[in-house]
């Protein structure tokens, strides 16, 4: 056996001696003072230790912060453009197929805190159909507080609704005016679930065809595609929830 073999030999040998002993020394702490105890005490030593090093470091803790809420929102941001194509494709699709003049489909999302304390509701208008010759309105629905749509209460109760402006006209006058202003015959809206079955947004499908078609449009056929397109799009906008469930 060479010399340089029989050092590593002897290294490994002292290795495990002081492996040995540190492991003997421990039992010794165990048995003396409990598991339980030993195991408080480390806790308490690294809290303190935590507590001492971000308060000699206090800019520390909110550069981690601030670093792990960027890297959230990239992450977010990144999810939003890989659904977003995936819910325009399923919005285009319902709008030939239930030959539609729009499609809009409005997301609800957090307001700021009024004076007495409670939240505002709003919605904005994030993916939008137009067929031929229709002009684009979403513009027209960024940032809308809830409360002036009294339509949505309604439709949040019943999940589903299809109707002409004069019905409308007695649930939400103001909605029902700015739809006549486009045009509108008669339209169809339906709520989008999340999976916590809570409503995440709704979508609206304007027709401009005459009265007449009103029950076509109000059929069973019409109305489970049209519901089936709400499920679709749920999944894509609720990928971010599912994602984090599943980590």
């Amino acid at each position: 056996m060479g010399k340089e073999q029989q050092e590593k030999i002897e290294v490994k040998i002292n290795n495990t001696d002081n492996a040995l002993g540190w492991l003997e020394k421990f039992l010794k702490l165990v048995k003396e003072y409990g598991a339980k105890r030993i195991v408080s005490s480390t806790f308490f030593i690294i809290l303190v230790s935590a507590i001492l090093y971000f308060g000699l470091n206090p800019t520390k803790g909110f550069e981690i912060y601030d670093a792990w809420k960027a890297r959230e929102h990239d992450e977010k941001m990144e999810l939003r453009m890989q659904v977003g194509p995936k819910i325009q494709t399923l919005v285009d699709k319902l709008t030939f197929k239930v030959d539609a003049s729009r499609v809009i489909v409005l997301e609800l999302h957090n307001g700021n805190t009024g004076g007495g304390g409670l939240p505002f509701t709003k919605c904005s208008a994030t993916y939008e159909s137009v067929n031929i010759n229709e002009i684009p309105v979403a513009g027209q629905y960024q940032d809308v507080n809830m409360s002036l749509i009294p339509f949505a209460n309604h439709l949040f109760q019943q999940g589903y609704w299809c109707g002409d402006l004069d019905s409308l006209e007695k649930i939400d006058r103001s909605l029902a005016y700015r739809m006549k202003s486009n045009q509108t015959e008669h339209f169809a809206a339906c709520v989008i679930e999340g999976v916590e079955n809570k409503a995440i947004a709704f979508m609206i499908i304007s027709f401009k065809s005459p009265f007449a078609l009103l029950d076509k449009h109000n059929c069973d056929e019409t109305r489970n595609y049209i519901r089936h397109t709400a499920m679709e799009i749920s999944v894509y906008l609720e990928v971010n929830r599912l994602t984090q469930e599943l980590k």
